[in-house]
């Protein structure tokens, strides 16, 4: 029945959808190359929207089985459908081998296998990091590898934004490689391939589309949450948004978003940064120096914090539990949480233990949520402070695990080159203790 009513739904939707998208406005095709491509194959796109599954699934031939973060299939009904229409549920922070096991079926069955390598939506309106292994993978699947590139869909809709505006998303499409090149290839060719392929800032793009504007109404209603950092004083979690306008409420510098994106100044010394991007990219490398300082201070020094929030968990097959409500500070070496009334909180997660730490939810009152893995359990914090970044604490908690990861290699450096001297010490001592050989 399940598999009846995927088959079924997959049908009208590639009937329909792409009728209401062009009538809409809401997509258009840019370059589509797939011509002589048949399924199965694996596809891999940027990711902008919660419609690009939709935009991307409805224009290739065959069915397409797009892999998504289990956190999606928490609810009854969602996890049905998505299983109906084959998605394939991924854990975001460990290695999954159902995963994997699944991705293979589907490949078996004709199906083609979809995914957003990025793991979650662009936050400024480019390209993130790409997880390693897409060459492994591609070359484990033995399939045609296609890209998709989609652009103008973060300007439309950020992730941040409470309201969508009036302007367009362009899919373009193609063959990267057949299969015979894939087996050709080493991953880390193809690895570098993809990254290149599926690279995008709207806000580079929008300038080879000068007609092209996004109206609406309320655009910067939401931007605090990533745009955290004044640049004019240097304050945190300051920004106010109302209406287009973004203003710092300590020192007064304010933005106004624009019909394509862009900052107009508004009040202040002067205009900053043009775009998200640019204020994004200064925001991270603020990031960096101020983990880099307290790295450098004592390990249980705040960085951020103190924040009220509520603690969720989740075991592996059990549903989300709401443990209790604490004060959560990030210092260098954890997340310590003093636990307000009822003590089943955790008081301490470990940097070096947490696996993963996105953005899980990010618009609206108690819906400010981020969301890892510790000990074998899946955790969320809901932050209560509208103002409180979400998104700051992913970039910090990322940079401290990269910290970490260096401090360990180099400790275990030091170690082995501490046991090769020991080793040669040894030597030297047994080679002097050793009695004479007389000629």
């Amino acid at each position: 029945m399940k598999s009846l009513i995927g088959t079924i739904t997959t049908y009208l939707l590639k009937l329909v959808c792409p009728i209401l998208f062009w009538a809409s406005g809401r997509l258009r095709l840019g370059e589509v190359q797939l011509a002589g491509v048949r399924p199965p194959f694996l596809l891999v796109a940027n990711h902008q929207t919660e419609m690009d599954p939709f935009y991307i699934g409805v224009h290739v031939p065959g069915r397409i089985s797009f892999v998504a973060t289990d956190s999606l299939f928490r609810n009854p009904f969602m996890d049905y459908i998505m299983s109906a229409l084959g998605s394939i549920p991924k854990s975001k922070f460990d290695v999954d081998p159902s995963c994997i096991r699944r991705m293979r079926e589907s490949v078996k069955r004709g199906w083609s296998v979809a995914l957003f390598p990025e793991g979650q939506r662009s936050m400024a309106g480019y390209t993130d990091a790409i997880v390693p292994g897409i060459g492994r993978l591609a070359k484990w699947l033995d399939v045609p590898l296609v890209v998709a590139k989609l652009q103008g869909g973060f300007l439309a809709r950020p992730c941040w934004a409470y309201w969508a505006r009036r302007g367009r998303c362009v899919l373009n499409m193609k063959l990267l490689f057949s299969r015979e090149q894939i087996r050709q290839l080493r991953p880390e060719q193809i690895q570098k391939a993809v990254v290149d392929a599926i690279r995008n800032s709207d806000f580079e793009w929008i300038r080879t589309q000068p007609r092209l504007r996004f109206k609406g109404t309320n655009r910067a209603h939401g931007l605090h949450n990533i745009m955290f950092a004044c640049p004019e004083c240097g304050a945190f979690d300051c920004f106010l948004t109302k209406g287009d306008l973004s203003t710092c409420k300590v020192c007064g510098y304010s933005v106004k978003w624009g019909d394509r994106g862009e900052f107009v100044l508004v009040r202040g010394s002067r205009l900053h940064h043009e775009n998200l991007e640019l204020q994004d990219k200064w925001q991270r490398r603020l990031i960096e120096s101020t983990v880099d300082r307290a790295m450098r201070a004592a390990k249980d020094t705040p960085i951020c914090g103190p924040c009220r929030v509520t603690v969720k968990r989740k075991r592996r097959s059990g549903p989300l539990e709401t443990l209790g409500e604490g004060e959560a500070v990030l210092c260098a070496d954890a997340i310590r949480i003093e636990p307000i009334g009822d003590r089943t909180v955790p008081t301490e997660f470990a940097i070096e233990r947490v696996k993963g730490f996105s953005v899980e939810a990010i618009r609206g009152r108690r819906n400010r949520v981020v969301e890892f893995l510790y000990e074998g359990a899946v955790y969320n914090l809901v932050f209560h402070d509208d103002l409180e970044s979400t998104y700051k604490w992913h970039l910090m908690v990322r940079r401290l695990k990269e910290a970490a990861r260096l401090e360990s290699r180099e400790r275990a450096r030091w170690a082995e080159r501490q046991r090769q001297r020991d080793a040669v010490a040894a030597g030297d001592l047994v080679m002097g203790d050793a009695p004479a050989v007389p000629v």
